[in-house]
């Protein structure tokens, strides 16, 4: 299974119906939405690195091969072309390729630039070739033919770049042929019917192997993406959660941001299931995880259920002011669900109590310590007679991570 990548800009359900969507829409022409096209090829350039630099150093040992060879099988040709022509062309170009390989963004630059520097080595390959034909020698129009297959297989081209790149030499084989070396039509026809058969046949392999690894890629994602997510509700799991509250606490300690992150918790969920049954408990916690969800749409917010009836909300670059003004937007709006709930203590319709912890991460703490602060924020604000918030954020300075200490009601800033 494709591992997550650092180049992936959907999130959450949005990137799972993008993952679901494409899937079901097909590729015909190579390409995905620009999203995915960008995660898929930097995974596939970061998964192949070290089989490419092993090929193309494989390829220019096979050139240095070939060159000694045409010393003994073809004299004339080692004399009408100088070896540093052949090897001080192409083996550049593979040096070239290799550096390209360590680049930062080498899965973007790399297939750029070797579409480019290979169609000039096919052209270059081809003329050759079409100059010992005009020599007596035509033994070397094999070569073009392993060029071209080195170009759809080994290279590690995009099926489209490189059909691109073999369609161009076929065109200039053609045209150079007859408008330079004045080769008979019916020799340019034969050599021109093997060349064609040759590009289509490994562009046909290309092509369905291409075509298999994509799938795989969306398959592999997708199941990665449903795996991180909560079955019933749709939104992050507990998880996900944990891995995203790392990654932001590291990046918010780099940048000194301030971390928030809320918890909230149905209130008397229990009266709520034993009142009006599992399954329109299953719909109400549906309907509050899309409230959540909709005040975490920035790029490092995130909204999970933690468990049960309990959920989480993760804002990134948010001050106490800020966390308590969603905090009140959420509760307002779950309220506003109309969801009856008679049994319940705290209104005649299902509320949310939600906890807040508001803090700048610093390096002698943890993200732990920052889920202990917003779980004793939330039982403050359930002890202080629920459907409120309650934020705290100075007690994190001097908190024992992992020892719990319930808030007494009134203590903290509340709504």
């Amino acid at each position: 299974m494709p591992g997550r990548s650092a180049s992936g800009i959907i999130e959450g359900v949005d990137r799972t119906t993008s993952l679901t969507g494409q899937l079901q829409r097909g590729f015909p022409w190579m390409r995905f939405e620009p999203a995915l096209e960008s995660a898929y090829h930097g995974d596939q350039f970061r998964e192949g690195q070290k089989r490419l630099r092993i090929n193309l150093i494989m390829l220019a040992a096979i050139i240095f091969a070939i060159v000694r060879i045409d010393h003994v099988v073809m004299p004339a040709v080692s004399a009408g072309v100088p070896d540093i022509a052949r090897i001080g062309v192409m083996v550049p170009l593979l040096i070239i390729g290799f550096a390209l390989t360590f680049l930062r963004r080498a899965d973007f630059w790399y297939p750029r630039v070797m579409a480019t520097l290979m169609a000039l080595a096919l052209l270059g390959i081809a003329w050759i070739g079409l100059w010992a034909w005009s020599e007596g020698e035509s033994r070397l129009f094999v070569r073009l033919v392993i060029a071209i297959i080195a170009v759809y297989f080994v290279i590690g081209l995009p099926w489209r770049l490189a059909v691109a790149a073999n369609l161009l030499a076929l065109v200039f084989y053609a045209v150079t042929a007859l408008g330079v070396w004045s080769m008979p039509a019916v020799v340019m026809g034969q050599f021109m019917a093997m060349l064609a058969m040759a590009s289509v046949i490994c562009a046909a392999g290309a092509y369905n192997l291409e075509h298999a690894r994509r799938t795989a890629w969306l398959e592999g994602r997708l199941l990665a993406e449903l795996a991180l997510l909560d079955g019933l509700t749709g939104i992050h799991n507990r998880r996900r959660l944990d891995e995203h509250l790392q990654r932001v606490w590291q990046q918010a300690m780099r940048e000194n941001k301030p971390l928030a992150l809320l918890f909230a918790d149905l209130d008397h969920f229990k009266a709520y299931n034993d009142r009006y049954g599992h399954q329109a408990g299953d719909e109400a916690l549906k309907a509050v995880a899309g409230v959540l969800a909709r005040h975490a749409r920035r790029p490092l917010d995130m909204a999970a259920r933690f468990g049960g009836e309990e959920f989480a909300i993760v804002l990134y670059d948010t001050k106490r002011d800020h966390a308590l003004r969603i905090a009140g937007e959420i509760m307002e709006e779950v309220r506003g669900l109309g969801i009856a709930h008679t049994g319940s203590g705290a209104a005649p319709v299902l509320t949310i109590s939600i906890g807040i912890a508001c803090v700048v991460p610093v390096a002698k703490r943890s993200c732990a310590g920052l889920l202990q602060l917003a779980d004793q924020a939330l039982y403050a604000a359930k002890d202080g007679g629920r459907n409120r918030s309650h934020l705290l954020e100075a007690e994190y300075e001097h908190m024992k991570t992992g020892y719990f200490h319930r808030q007494v009601p009134g203590a903290g800033s509340g709504q």
